[in-house]
């Protein structure tokens, strides 16, 4: 059982180096033990901080890294040419030493789309099928492949990934169709953050299911936000609003997670919701203990795979945000594992 991070992207404009907190924090988050740090992708977009080129900025922590795993969470693979993309990865995985994981999702946000000149109507079977040449040029060594969208010549794929068969492919999404895309053609399946334990046990259910149809074996992957400070008062201080801003804004933008929750909906619908009822069931915050008793009955429910800790950060870093991060890695996730077994 694996637990990563994803990694807060912070910005100096106009220094020397201006990612250089960015890869502290990776440091420090492989001192500490995390299996992986994620970052997510989109074009256009600079409110959410995400790269436009996340490999690239995964290349440079991979530089100033030396075990911990990196990957994307998630990549809208359908807005590039899957050659492009393949060969990216593969070069992170080089330069990495065979760290490199890739994350991929449809995506949801049509300006994106129209803005590199691909449909948005047909995202889906573009991302089928790019995982279809990605997958086939990694096994192969060719990228030879018959399809509507990405027909390919028989040419060899280089540079070639250091792992074997390839980097793992992790598909996103709660749709039946991102869920059969998961099973069919990834090597594990990413959640999203938003929906509450009730709701993600149905679609892992689903997922394993749709892997036994496939002859695939499951891999989840949850992604979870998390926070933990001394008293429940302070995780309130520390983590609430902030929590309640990025589910508004996701919600407004079109990932509503299961937009019949009903506490989503009093979010995305400006109310500020009491901290109790906003986690309950929904995210790894509390108390060390608290969170542990969260971890494992999360646990016991889906049987993850890997946990992806998603500590909300504003735009600089913070002694709260270090401290929340360790605090996890001394001192729930150790405590989790003793409880559990693992």
């Amino acid at each position: 059982m694996r637990f990563s991070i994803t990694l807060p992207r912070y910005v100096d404009p106009g220094a020397a180096h201006p990612f250089e907190r960015t890869y502290a924090f990776a440091r420090r988050a492989e001192e500490l033990g995390y299996h992986a740090g994620y970052v997510g992708h989109h074009s256009f977009t600079p409110e959410t901080r995400d790269p436009s080129a996340p490999f690239v900025l995964l290349a440079a922590i991979a530089a100033r890294t030396t075990t911990l795993r990196l990957g994307t969470g998630i990549y809208l693979a359908a807005l590039h040419e899957p050659a492009a993309t393949c060969e990216q990865v593969s070069t992170l995985d080089q330069l990495s030493g065979g760290r490199a994981v890739l994350g991929v999702g449809a995506g949801y946000r049509p300006y994106e789309f129209e803005g590199h000149h691909v449909g948005f109507d047909d995202r889906g079977p573009r991302l089928d099928e790019a995982l279809r040449v990605i997958r086939t040029a990694w096994t192969t060594g060719s990228y030879r492949h018959d399809g509507p969208h990405y027909p390919m010549p028989d040419v060899p794929l280089y540079p070639t990934p250091i792992q074997r068969p390839h980097p793992p492919i992790l598909v996103g999404g709660t749709s039946p169709a991102a869920i059969r895309r998961a099973a069919r053609l990834g090597d594990g399946w990413f959640t999203l953050p938003m929906e509450t334990l009730p709701v993600v046990q149905r679609l892992v259910a689903s997922y394993r299911a749709q892997c036994e149809a496939a002859g695939t074996t499951p891999y989840v992957c949850l992604m979870r936000e998390a926070w933990t400070a001394a008293t429940p008062a302070d995780v309130e201080t520390e983590w609430l609003d902030r929590a309640l801003r990025f589910h508004r804004y996701y919600w407004e933008q079109g990932t509503k997670g299961d937009e019949h929750d009903p506490v989503l909906r009093r979010v995305g619908g400006g109310e500020r919701v009491d901290y109790a009822t906003f986690a309950a069931d929904r995210s790894i915050v509390g108390t060390p203990d608290q969170c542990v008793a969260h971890l494992a009955r999360w646990h016991e429910a889906i049987g993850f795979d890997e946990m992806v800790l998603t500590f909300l950060s504003g735009p600089e870093p913070s002694d709260a945000l270090d401290r929340t991060v360790a605090a996890f890695a001394t001192d729930v996730i150790p405590a989790f594992r003793r409880r559990v077994g693992v």
